[in-house]
């Protein structure tokens, strides 16, 4: 009852809004050029916006908040030297542009026409020879055919989904929230996006129905909120009946964009890979040496770790951890694409990733999965199908005296037990045929964590805010307190991160966040906690410095952030910067001895 009254309300709500806006201004004379634009402004938490402020200063902050509205107006591209070459990457791409004849044309005929003005370069910054710039271009103005009384044809997007469109991609069926009637395969249509507004319950929400039909009038869904936000053209790959009844595939086909941007999908596969700038120097930050064994404590999606891999010529260990099985998957595929066999990967949390002192070993036990009858490696350059193994024959695997242990302690029982759910499973999987986790390479396999000491290096990328990613146009879902529990979180990982890298090594933090308490307070706890740490310079070094000082939370808490002298031995990448590059954050620490 009561969430029904709460709907009434809701509902009430916006239609006095509705009816009080058209009786202020009945025949609104609005600036079309003004409501059929892009022109966003960024919503923060008040008390999160204060806080950045005093970090920052309003001006700073004011364009940082504009710059996050934007994508960068150029594509950075890593290139796998490994296969290939810098030079012949770039001939390859102007190939693209030039010959649809080529046989990349079929898989690359998306990308030709936003290409076809962007210029290819190669970085000059000393180290990253081997990284690729394509320029991209906007904002663009665009006239979307408004006649008095005769508004175009439109779709509304979701927030998500325009965030993507502002990167490059196409419009996807899930992403269609709402759409004019009439429209037919073939249309032009206006595309805005809908961004999440107040509700009820103090939270924030997208109050349209999917499938609702636009009018042109003031009484459509957030008519006036969606005013400046308007991201291009699309011509519809389908009816409005056809893109409410599908479950995927393409709605839209965005052919006249607000941005510009060159779009990489299937492209040159294997020998390029789309990267920010930031992640790229950060792997450098890290300085991977030959021979060396080297952790990510958050691998996933695998970007930092291949890269870590190339800088390493394949010849090292670079061992991948995360806590998703599909992701731990992503990364076996990614590093198979590129050829690089040098990586492990293993399914572990970064909070677990210290292995207990009880635990007889870093690998995972093969005895102890919950389906022992199917033996999986981990090593990216395997793809090939696995046989089947029956648990029987454990007895002879060398070196698992667990899983002797196990079938002998079975009081002479020659086989082990099978329950009838694991018969009805196994009879499945010989039915179907092997699936997704039965795939040499396909499997997640599990870790208990490694030993103290056990890493010469350590990446530890961690999760966090991502304040800084862009193009974003909603920011408000973060309070001062999720902010807080953010860094909480990262302090946790980084007591890990200490305790697995030997004395003499090296320790690299990183996130993609503006959030100073995630960034410089990490690093002032790890300076004030652990003595023998202490920050060393990086190379390249292309970001700007860190923030100095502290800020007292109403509550009393105080955050500090770095002293005076430290701030030039991190790089900070600041969106609105001439740089252009997401919102960034490196910090690079040397382990002395431990015992000192």
């Amino acid at each position: 009852m009561k969430k029904a009254r709460d709907c009434l309300c809701l509902c009430l709500l916006k239609t006095f809004r509705r009816s009080f806006l058209t009786l202020q201004n009945p025949t609104p004379k609005m600036d079309l050029s003004g409501r059929y634009s892009y022109s966003p402004l960024l919503r923060w938490n008040p008390q999160v916006e204060e806080y950045f402020i005093r970090a920052y200063g309003a001006d700073h902050f004011s364009r940082i908040s504009k710059a996050l509205t934007r994508p960068s107006c150029y594509s950075c591209i890593r290139v796998n030297t490994l296969k290939t070459t810098t030079d012949d990457v770039i001939q390859k791409l102007l190939a693209i542009i030039q010959n649809s004849g080529r046989s990349e044309a079929d898989v690359a005929s998306s990308v030709k026409g936003r290409l076809q003005n962007g210029t290819i370069s190669k970085s000059q910054i000393p180290g990253l020879e081997y990284v690729v710039f394509v320029e991209g271009s906007g904002p663009h103005t665009i006239d979307y055919g408004y006649e008095p009384d005769k508004p175009p044809k439109e779709v509304i997007v979701s927030r998500k989904c325009a965030e993507a469109v502002l990167r490059g991609a196409q419009v996807y069926v899930p992403g269609v929230m709402a759409c004019s009637s009439h429209v037919e395969k073939g249309d032009v249509v206006a595309v805005s996006v809908a961004v999440e507004q107040p509700t009820l319950d103090g939270g924030w929400g997208l109050g349209i129905t999917r499938g609702t039909v636009l009018q042109g009038s003031q009484t459509d869904p957030y008519y006036f909120e969606r005013s400046g936000l308007y991201i291009g053209q699309g011509t519809a790959m389908m009816s409005r009946a056809g893109i409410f009844r599908a479950s995927e595939g393409i709605a839209l086909d965005m052919h006249n964009r607000i941005f510009q941007l060159p779009s990489f999908y299937d492209v040159l596969e294997g020998e390029i890979f789309l990267q920010n700038l930031p992640s790229i120097v950060t792997a450098h930050a890290l300085d991977p040496q030959k021979g060396e064994r080297i952790l990510d404590m958050c691998a996933a999606p695998g970007g930092k770790t291949t890269a870590i891999a190339s800088l390493l010529r394949d010849e090292g260990e670079v061992v991948a951890v995360d806590r998703s099985h599909n992701k731990v998957m992503d990364i076996q595929k990614l590093a198979a694409e590129m050829g690089l066999k040098c990586i492990t990967t293993y399914k572990l949390d970064a909070l677990k990733a210290v292995r207990r002192k009880n635990e007889s070993n870093d690998e995972p036990n093969m005895c102890n999965s919950k389906d022992n009858n199917y033996i999986t490696s981990q090593t990216s350059d395997s793809m090939k199908l696995h046989k089947e193994v029956p648990s029987i024959a454990a007895e002879g695997l060398n070196g698992d005296k667990s899983c002797k242990e196990k079938v002998s302690n079975e009081k002479g029982v020659e086989r082990t037990y099978v329950s009838k759910a694991d018969t009805r499973k196994n009879m499945r999987r010989m039915r179907n045929g092997p699936g997704r986790n039965q795939c040499l390479g396909g499997r997640a396999e599990n870790s208990k964590g490694f030993s103290p000491n056990s890493f010469d290096r350590v990446l530890l990328d961690a999760p966090c805010s991502a304040l800084g990613l862009r193009p974003r146009l909603f920011a408000a879902e973060e309070t001062i307190q999720s902010l807080r529990n953010h860094g909480k979180y990262q302090r946790r990982m980084f007591d890990q991160a200490v305790q697995l890298v030997r004395p003499g090594g090296i320790i690299v933090y990183s996130t993609c966040t503006i959030n100073p308490g995630e960034n410089e307070a990490l690093v002032r706890y790890a300076l004030d906690r652990y003595k023998f740490l202490s920050l060393a310079p990086q190379h390249p070094r292309i970001g700007g410095p860190g923030l100095v000082g502290r800020y007292e939370f109403p509550d009393g808490y105080v955050e500090e952030w770095l002293k005076p002298g430290e701030e030039e031995l991190v790089q900070r990448f600041d969106p609105s910067s001439p740089l252009d590059t997401i919102g960034f954050f490196i910090a690079k620490f040397t382990v002395g001895p431990k015992d000192a």
